[in-house]
């Protein structure tokens, strides 16, 4: 029997499942156009900070939230579909009427929105977000915590292992 060394450079995990970073279909001319109203209706231009549509690379961001959330695609479809001939003096009215009355619609929509502009790096650097990092706690942070009595009510209980097999 032959042995295949692996690689260290792997470009996947197979404990991952590998997420597609487009959203589950193409989006046409008017539901972007609706889409960025959409945006720009949440998110409007405020002091140093730019509406949606305006954030650098926001389309790139908007693409990917779509994907991420590819659950209630359909669903926030649907709603831009219903806001598409809503003139601007009229779509926050609107907005707010579907958060009133149609959560399972707002919700996702404006979670994607808002997703997307948090996502572009100019904002990230604006709000002074770093993004995620490790910051794991040294030694002595794990002694202070120990020292706050925080596992007294556990070593009080005492030991109350029960064996998965039943022993």
């Amino acid at each position: 029997m032959t042995s295949i060394p692996l690689s260290r450079k792997t470009t996947r995990r197979l404990s991952v499942p590998v997420r597609d970073t487009r959203p589950p279909r193409e989006i046409d001319d008017a539901e972007l156009a609706t889409l960025l109203r959409i945006a720009d209706c949440l998110i409007p231009a405020a002091g140093p900070n730019p509406a949606a549509s305006e954030a650098e690379n926001y389309l790139k961001y908007l693409h990917l939230a779509l994907a991420a959330r590819a659950d209630a695609f359909d669903a926030v479809m649907a709603g831009v579909a219903a806001l598409t001939n809503t003139s601007g003096g009229e779509l926050r009215a609107a907005l707010k009427q579907m958060w009133a009355t149609d959560k399972a619609t707002f919700d996702p929509l404006s979670a994607i929105v808002a997703g997307a502009y948090f996502m572009t790096p100019q904002i990230m650097a604006l709000i002074g977000y770093p993004g995620q990092h490790r910051d794991a706690a040294g030694l002595e942070d794990a002694a202070n915590e120990l020292e706050t009595g925080i596992l007294d009510p556990v070593l009080e209980r005492g030991h109350i292992y029960v064996s998965a097999a039943g022993e």
